[in-house]
């Protein structure tokens, strides 16, 4: 097993490209009928994981699958971990259970909206995913729930938004630091 510190480009949270980043390489990705557990890092087998994957295998080879399974919901298993960012009064990493909902993440964990502003929206999904308005704080976490609603789970970024907060102004700051190298 061997850990690298990534680049911070966000392509490079792309497993070929994060690949040819630790050849030396420009982190572009390569074309997908290239199997990485074939060919992949120095031409070698390779097979990446992130890091909430590798902190899931512990607990399931100690309490087994049949328990991890039972954690979620039907089609989105075990836990998930969500970067609670923006205008939120507990920010930081939060890890819930498949299910929960956005309200219970935002207002339960969360803490709510600072100086007792509305929410507007939580963005999740990271750069991919999309905006969620108030109107559907109550849905349930898991990927299909959220892509229904118009984003997804992607790497687990959550960003609030008050009603102050111009969407427009946090996309293009998102967008100009992603799309930078």
């Amino acid at each position: 097993v061997r850990i690298n510190r990534g680049g911070g480009a966000f392509v490079c949270g792309e497993s070929t490209a994060l690949m040819a980043s630790l050849e030396g390489k420009p982190g572009e990705p390569r074309a997908k009928y290239i199997h990485t557990v074939e060919k992949g890092l120095w031409s070698q087998p390779t097979t990446l994981n992130n890091v909430e994957t590798w902190a899931n295998v512990p607990l399931i080879i100690n309490q087994g699958a049949d328990w991890y399974t039972k954690i979620g919901t039907p089609n989105s298993k075990g836990t998930k971990i969500f970067s609670l960012v923006g205008k939120i009064n507990n920010a930081g990493l939060v890890e819930v259970p498949m299910g929960v909902t956005l309200r219970e993440i935002i207002y339960d964990i969360g803490g709510g909206i600072p100086d007792g502003k509305k929410f507007k929206a939580v963005w999740t999904g990271g750069p991919s995913g999309g905006c969620i308005p108030e109107s559907l704080l109550d849905i349930i976490i898991d990927f299909d729930e959220l892509g229904k609603a118009g984003s997804m789970m992607g790497s687990g970024g959550m960003i609030v938004m008050d009603e102050n907060t111009c969407m427009v102004d946090i996309a293009f700051l998102t967008f100009s630091i992603k799309s930078k190298g």
